[in-house]
């Protein structure tokens, strides 16, 4: 019964795979580059659930088709480039492919290489008289094609981690309020498709042991699919709503290494205490360091290079602890008592409860509901 219903979900999954690429194809608005790279990932897998279904219910025998089923296998080693490459496409709205990226396809290249020497070697006639050598590469391609692919699965999930990592690093020098662009979903879906991983990589070291645990390695494939479609269906919705919300920062920062005189930083800090003390630009609840270098006519590059060395803070924190002031200050006010803490954190510029709560614990060691409560007696 399980065994049929995994059948079930896995053909399911492989059509409705393919439909989404139709559907994002055909979709028009926002980034083609980025959807190519969605569609890539989605037809990558698609394709092996085709290449499951076929020989699976004998469209394709493996005796008139060795060398299709063995080639065939070397698209596992597409998913995670191609999941890689979008999820950088999310993060920076300048990234497009270069020719240097064709290193990521190298293991697809070699595994190719390797599927077609095996087939070829248990093709040939004289397969009966192989060399120990041959004999050695036969018995465990398996296991040196699942062994690669743990490697390439755990280099790349480490790779997408770090690039939305400094993706959210470079977030806080440029924006003052990150809650919907800060691509946490997408750490939240990079567990999961990892989940997903080991259920593919436990399964296949299962067979490879001749473990007779039929139910096991079918209930395994069920939770595995069942994951990568969730996985999917939120990936394909988050990633298309991102881009309508934000598309990116630059990926490559000009003039970042230019110099500074010290007689400007001086001249900067002042100007920017000033204006921050005097206009309050921090109860805008969406600035940015664009916006603020505009109002002061200071370029941004110089501006982030103050607020990071003179100042020893990202954009983000150097605005918030601005906002947690003002707040700090309406609290005490004693005509304030009847505003609420939702109130409050709109009228000082925040958009989130949990930042603002986040922010404000870090700057003052108590919840904003401590601090009022506290000024309040």
């Amino acid at each position: 019964m399980i065994a049929l219903l995994t059948d079930i979900v896995l053909t399911t999954a492989g059509f409705l795979l393919i439909l989404l690429a139709v559907v994002i194809l055909r979709q028009h608005g926002g980034k083609r580059s980025n959807k190519n790279l969605l569609v890539a990932f989605l037809l990558s897998k698609s394709f092996l659930m085709v290449r499951w279904f076929s020989f699976r219910f004998w469209i394709l025998s493996f005796e008139n088709f060795r060398s299709v089923y063995y080639v065939s296998c070397s698209a596992f080693f597409l998913l995670a480039p191609w999941l890689y490459f979008y999820i950088k496409s999310l993060c920076y709205r300048d990234f497009s492919l270069r020719r240097k990226d064709a290193v990521h396809f190298i293991p697809f290249a070699g595994i190719v290489i390797l599927a077609i020497i095996r087939s070829q070697i248990q093709s040939s006639p004289s397969a009966v008289e192989l060399t120990v050598l041959q004999n050695t590469f036969v018995s465990h391609f398996w296991k040196m094609f699942w062994t690669a692919n743990f490697v390439q699965i755990f280099f790349y999930i480490v790779a997408m981690l770090r690039t939305v990592y400094i993706y959210q690093t470079k977030l806080k020098n440029l924006y003052s309020s990150l809650e919907r662009i800060n691509l946490h979903w997408v750490v939240s879906l990079l567990v999961l498709i990892s989940l997903h991983w080991v259920f593919v990589v436990s399964r296949s070291t299962l067979s490879l042991l001749n473990a007779h645990v039929g139910i096991v390695t079918s209930i395994m494939d069920l939770f595995s699919i069942t994951i990568f479609l969730v996985f999917t269906t939120i990936l394909v919705i988050k990633g298309l709503h991102q881009l309508k919300i934000f598309s990116g920062i630059e990926g490559k920062q000009k003039y970042a290494n230019s110099g500074l005189p010290q007689t400007d930083i001086q001249k900067y800090i002042e100007k920017l205490k000033n204006f921050m003390e005097t206009q309050k630009p921090y109860l805008i609840p969406q600035l940015t360091i664009d916006d603020l270098s505009e109002k002061l006519s200071i370029p941004s590059w110089h501006l982030s290079r103050v607020i990071n060395t003179s100042f020893n803070q990202n954009f983000f924190n150097f605005i918030n602890n601005y906002r947690v002031e003002e707040a700090k200050r309406l609290m005490m006010e004693p005509t304030n008592n009847d505003m609420t803490i939702l109130e409050i954190l709109y009228e000082v510029g925040f958009n989130s409860k949990s930042t603002f709560n986040e922010v404000f614990k870090k700057q003052t060691g108590m919840t904003p509901s401590e601090f009022k409560k506290s000024n309040q007696n």
